[in-house]
């Protein structure tokens, strides 16, 4: 009943104020149940966590909720996307709830705090269950080498903490609209990477819209092993332009067969890490990425919006996934 009481307070209020108001509570530990663990040895690159599920970037921008995040049923929290610089984001609205879609619409832009505020925030943090997503910092103003160069700042300053670091190559809603999914700029950046000393494995996230461009996609994912990438999350925010609230990245439901079809096309190219996100909002979901191709699981939407919203939403989700496994 609190939950439905506390859910029915935030879809009050505008789509924003109530992911901010949720945050604090997070990071407060309200309502919550407590920590999800199974007796099946779960580990990511050779860190034991309490289950595959992840709460995926883009929730917990800043690094504020990794010592809180497993208190709610999670495994793991993917930080992100930082960038180096930080930054307002896009023009307010920009994240829309969309009921009837089960899911969500952001045009956010990539605020959040610079990556040296987040690297002093993670250097203190008690729970080390968690990856980092870098991208690069919204600015028409930074390309080419410079867009390289700013990656490669944060980099620098991130790649040590956490579980493991991810370029998120395939951010859709920049203003100025550009991805390092172009090979060539790929292989620069990452070539500028290897330069600076590996941290922890590296990862790229992909975008599902590479699945229309499958020569692309397959010259990518060989650029990515010829620089020894640990693995993929696939897949990023479908871009969209909703009727009514216009451009942006779509999450939730309407992504589910998109980033199926991603893991599907990236695991017969690779035997690396494949972690699954976009409409899991089921146990169900998570089998079925599983049986696509993928080895971890990440959530967002459903977490906000969907049958299983809510502080229980993982441990609802692990538990079905676990039951259905049980019965294989």
């Amino acid at each position: 009943m609190l939950e439905k009481l506390a859910h029915w307070f935030l879809f009050q209020l505008d789509t924003e104020q109530a992911h901010k108001i949720g945050k604090w509570a997070m990071k407060h530990k309200l309502l919550a149940p407590g920590e999800f663990k199974t007796e099946e040895k779960t580990e990511l690159f050779g860190v034991e966590i309490n289950n595959p599920l992840g709460l995926a970037a883009g929730f917990d921008k800043n690094g504020e909720l990794v010592n809180s995040a497993l208190e709610y049923g999670f495994g793991y929290v993917e930080v992100g996307s930082v960038t180096y610089e930080g930054g307002k984001g896009n023009p307010k609205p920009r994240l829309f709830r969309l009921h009837k879609e089960q899911g969500l619409l952001n045009r956010m832009g990539l605020n959040g705090d610079p990556a040296y505020v987040v690297a002093e925030r993670l250097r203190t943090a008690e729970s080390k269950a968690f990856g980092v997503n870098i991208a690069k910092t919204h600015s028409a103003d930074i390309l080419g080498d410079k867009a390289i160069r700013d990656i490669v700042n944060s980099y620098q300053l991130l790649k040590y903490f956490g579980i493991y670091t991810v370029l998120n190559i395939s951010c859709p809603n920049t203003r100025e609209g550009r991805t390092f999914e172009d090979p060539l700029s790929l292989k620069e950046l990452l070539s500028a990477i290897s330069e600076a000393v590996r941290g922890k494995p590296l990862l790229l996230k992909l975008s599902p819209s590479l699945t229309k461009a499958n020569n692309r996609l397959r010259e990518i994912v060989s650029i990515a092993e010829e620089n020894h990438i640990g693995g993929y999350v696939c897949g990023n925010t479908l871009p969209y332009v909703h009727p009514v609230y216009g451009p942006g990245g779509l999450s939730g439901k309407l992504l589910r067969e998109p980033a199926l079809t991603l893991i599907q096309e990236v695991r017969k190219l690779t035997d690396k890490v494949i972690t699954g996100v976009g409409g899991i909002s089921t146990g169900l979901d998570m089998m079925t990425a599983s049986a696509t191709g993928a080895d971890f699981f990440q959530a967002y939407s459903g977490f906000v919006i969907g049958k299983n919203k809510g502080p229980s939403f993982a441990h609802k989700v692990n538990s079905e996934f676990y039951r259905i496994k049980a019965r294989e």
